[in-house]
């Protein structure tokens, strides 16, 4: 029992700012699928939702959808207009305003975009809001992951059928 205890105000503040820091610490559960925006951490996200369907009947662009009674995000036909009503609808708070305004999918290019096949097209960059994706004649578009919140604009704007969205589980 010689164990000293700092019982200084800076010794008690101390010994409680390490939970802190290992919470802030912890590893993200990276997601299977794409989930609607502001979901949870995967692992909170799969206790939470009961898949009740609240958030599918809430979204205008019908983009949600049910998989193993989770939901889901599906962006081969239309893109997330980010509006909320999702999170809105969400009885369990599986989808929350706490959380960050991205949904983690990412646009990958394919080598049948038409400014990489030499015929100039800015479609995917024009319908960007977040700006996340600039040209350069005669190559693959290039994206700011930092800047792209995954909705999908590109990929509904991309008439050659060009790019394919993919999920990007963000580096800690």
């Amino acid at each position: 029992m010689n164990e000293s205890i700092d019982n200084s105000r800076r010794g008690f503040l101390t010994r409680f700012r390490q939970p802190v820091k290992q919470v802030q610490q912890s590893e993200i559960t990276p997601r299977s699928v794409a989930r609607p925006p502001q979901a949870v951490d995967e692992a909170l996200f799969e206790r939470l939702c009961d898949g009740c369907g609240d958030c599918l009947k809430a979204c205008p662009n019908s983009v949600i959808e049910l998989g193993d009674q989770l939901a889901q995000l599906n962006l081969d036909y239309n893109e997330c207009s980010l509006c909320g009503e999702c999170v809105k609808a969400c009885p369990t708070d599986a989808l929350h305003t706490a959380m960050t305004i991205d949904i983690n999918l990412r646009p990958h290019f394919t080598q049948n975009c038409n400014n990489y096949l030499q015929m100039e097209c800015q479609q995917c960059a024009s319908a960007c809001p977040q700006n996340a994706i600039s040209i350069q004649a005669d190559k693959l578009p290039h994206l700011n992951h930092e800047l792209c919140n995954g909705c999908g604009q590109c990929r509904a704007s991309c008439y050659a059928s060009a790019i394919v969205m993919q999920l990007y589980n963000h580096p800690r």
